[in-house]
């Protein structure tokens, strides 16, 4: 029995129809990374090369950057994230794993510093903090006037304590309590650093060259207080310093730059591994139009 293929006939446009489609759409999709390179004829630019990509290259690297620093990477989406009760929960579980590996520790706080930092490190940081805290306070105390206190509750007592009460019409009070203050001032500016520094220094060693079991020993009742101190202060360092950051590290800027320094093979493979799936069904989408299209013109 013989088969007549002219009876097929009707199928060659949609067929037809499909496989331009097919084509049309995979040439297209090839010209958004292909040419690499502008190609010239007889110094002519032909049109289309380089790819769409490549020729746009910054462009589309500056958007991304701007997306990305604008609505993904911002303050608002950070803090959310970084002040979320999820984190949170995470901080208060990396102190309690750290209080449980640590709390039998011979390990001092100067050691770990050392092997964290090494010893000379260790120590310029530990003698910096020092320093910073004994300016902190010699500041403050001298700001504070401590010369007129100590100076009103030395008259004060001396008047309890002895005939000088009686006296006090036959003395200037005032001119004493004025003179003792002076004194004491001076005394604070000239000897408190020294003393303060002293007092400080000692203290810090003290608590360097504690143990970490020995730490866990005294405090550890103060462990629920220890993790709120800790929480509020993270929060206060996010809270007073995330904008400042984002801004110092230009996220923007960043994406920008690093997708500018991708080669574009490299920038290729990342986009077709992100959307390939996507791509691919564009070109299977435009060989089914193209097969609906040739059905179409048979039927009209």
């Amino acid at each position: 029995m013989n088969f007549d293929i002219s009876k097929l006939s009707f199928l060659v446009g949609p067929i037809v129809g499909a496989i331009i489609g097919l084509i049309t759409n995979g040439v297209a999709i090839r010209m958004l990374f292909r040419p690499l390179h502008p190609v010239k004829v007889f110094g002519w630019t032909l049109p289309f090369t380089p790819g769409i990509i490549p020729k746009e290259k910054e462009r589309i690297s500056k958007a991304c950057g701007s997306v990305v620093g604008e609505f993904l990477i911002n303050e608002e989406v950070m803090s959310d994230c970084l002040l979320s009760e999820e984190m949170d929960q995470k901080i208060m579980d990396l102190v309690d794993r750290t209080v449980e590996n640590y709390k039998d520790s011979p390990l001092t706080l100067r050691q770990i510093s050392a092997n964290a930092l090494t010893e000379e490190r260790s120590e310029k940081l530990f003698d910096k903090s020092c320093d910073s805290l004994t300016t902190m306070i010699y500041t403050k105390a001298v700001d504070m006037n401590i010369g007129a206190s100590v100076a009103e509750i030395a008259m004060a007592e001396v008047q309890k304590r002895s005939m000088l009460g009686s006296l006090a019409f036959l003395i200037n009070l005032d001119s004493m309590k004025l003179k003792l203050a002076t004194m004491v001032n001076e005394i604070v500016a000239s000897e408190g650093r020294g003393m303060i520094a002293g007092a400080i220094t000692s203290e810090a060693n003290d608590i360097m060259d504690t143990t970490l079991a020995q730490i866990n020993t005294r405090y550890n009742h103060h462990l629920p207080k220890i993790r709120e101190v800790i929480l509020e202060a993270y929060h206060d360092v996010v809270k007073n310093n995330l904008a400042r950051a984002l801004n110092a590290i230009g996220i923007a800027t960043l994406v920008e730059d690093r997708i500018n320094s991708f080669d574009m093979l490299e920038l290729e493979h990342i986009i077709l591994g992100i959307v390939k799936k996507e791509l691919d069904a564009i070109v299977w989408l435009g060989g089914l139009l193209g097969l609906i299209m040739g059905f179409v013109m048979i039927l009209f």
